[in-house]
């Protein structure tokens, strides 16, 4: 999972650059909007799989635990 979450950093920093980048040309300049528009679609996707990722792995430890007990 640190890969992912290494990932999502790279990813948020990159949209926030995107962002910056908007700021300083302006909300003309369309190939900046659909870069944007697409690393945020990114960004949603990964978050998401990540998500489903932790989830898998908490009941995995969950069940882990539960086998250890009994």
């Amino acid at each position: 999972m640190n890969k992912l979450e290494e990932a999502m950093d790279r990813l948020e920093r990159a949209v926030m650059r995107l962002e910056g980048s908007m700021d300083r040309v302006g909300q003309s300049d369309e190939s900046h909007a659909a870069a944007l528009t697409a690393a945020k679609a990114d960004y949603a996707a990964l978050a998401t799989t990540t998500e489903r990722v932790a989830a898998r792995l908490d009941a995995a430890i969950g069940r882990l635990d539960r086998a250890l007990e009994g």
